[in-house]
């Protein structure tokens, strides 16, 4: 009898099983190769109230950018959020509250505890708010816990005071105001 080493590798897994042994260098469904890492993006299309625009999603690991083009706001500053339920049904109501996975208070992007769906404000400059960022704990990818897919994100009135109002409204919203156009997040390749 001749032994023959086997080569093993680690796959994590999707599904809550979490680590297999794999006697090959061959992915398997539901799971990711050892050290690489996949890329999901999505997308939403804004078209109400005389706005329109795009917002890009690209997310790897436990960081996602967020590109935007978004015209016909008023010059300013508008709070950009992700809200829990994509119901287009009623409107921008239809949103919920902000996507917010582990009950924190709101914040800015920048702030460890904020919802994960709290993206700060954007910028509108002759109409037009353009530009891009990165931010944590939000993914494309639909079995995380912090999948922003099928959600909506919406685009407020006012500019957000990332919860430094000092007010019990700040905390939630952050006095961002009316919610003037939104869209569903979908996924795209």
């Amino acid at each position: 009898m001749i032994k023959i080493p086997r080569r093993f590798t680690k796959k994590k897994c999707r599904n809550p099983r979490g680590f297999t042994m794999r006697s090959s260098c061959a992915l398997y469904k539901d799971c990711f190769g050892g050290g690489a890492s996949e890329t999901y993006k999505g997308t939403a299309y804004i078209d109400m109230n005389g706005i329109t625009g795009k917002v890009y999603f690209s997310s790897r690991n436990k960081s996602c950018n967020v590109k935007y083009s978004i015209g016909g706001l008023s010059d300013g500053h508008h709070g950009f959020h992700i809200h829990r339920c994509g119901d287009l049904t009623k409107g921008c109501i239809g949103g919920c509250d902000h996507f917010n996975p582990t009950n924190s208070i709101h914040g800015g992007r920048h702030i460890k505890n904020r919802h994960a769906g709290d993206l700060g404000n954007i910028n509108s400059k002759d109409g037009i708010a353009k530009g891009s960022f990165n931010v944590s704990d939000i993914s494309c990818d639909p079995a995380s816990l912090y999948s922003i897919v099928g959600r909506m994100i919406i685009v407020h009135q006012d500019r957000d005071d990332l919860g430094k109002g000092g007010n019990e409204e700040s905390l939630k919203t952050g006095n961002a105001g009316k919610r003037v156009a939104c869209a569903v997040i979908g996924r795209s390749d």
